[in-house]
């Protein structure tokens, strides 16, 4: 991961845990609420000479910030890549849609991994405004998707 891309992740990261815990100690009836879901595995080939494995990841949602949903996806994949020195990878997209209002989206981004589990991409956020969401991971290889319902305040 580049130095500007690493350190952007990091920043995003203490943003997103910031909001998510609340800087500062609020009086106990000011204590903000969050809601942590797994994103079920997606089983994927992945780009390279024999590169597969899986994608997952897990989102959060916090009364403090409604309407939004932060997302961060990991993978592991075992396999030679195309490119020596590089890590199976492989472009992963995360649909969604509020069961409430209608409202839909998708996020897309590149994800490697090797076979340690280690966060594939920094923390993004979703604006699928508040309410029932079902969240579907695929990616652009053959897989096996993976859809969850996840709750947003």
């Amino acid at each position: 991961m580049p130095l500007p891309t690493l350190g952007k992740s990091i920043a995003v990261s203490g943003l997103v845990l910031a909001g998510v815990f609340c800087a500062g100690a609020p009086a106990a009836a000011d204590q903000t609420r969050d809601r942590w879901v797994n994103l079920p595995d997606t089983a994927t080939v992945a780009d390279g000479i024999a590169c597969g494995g899986r994608i997952g990841g897990v989102t959060v949602s916090t009364d403090s910030l409604p309407g939004l949903a932060y997302v961060r996806l990991n993978a592991t994949f075992v396999g030679i890549s195309a490119n020596p020195g590089v890590l199976c990878s492989v472009s992963a997209t995360l649909h969604w849609r509020n069961l409430d209002t209608g409202a839909a989206g998708s996020w897309s981004a590149v994800v490697s991994g090797g076979l340690t589990d280690f966060p594939a991409e920094p923390w993004t956020h979703l604006e699928t405004g508040s309410g029932g969401v079902q969240v579907t991971l695929t990616t652009d290889r053959p897989h096996l998707p993976s859809i969850t319902e996840i709750s947003v305040y």
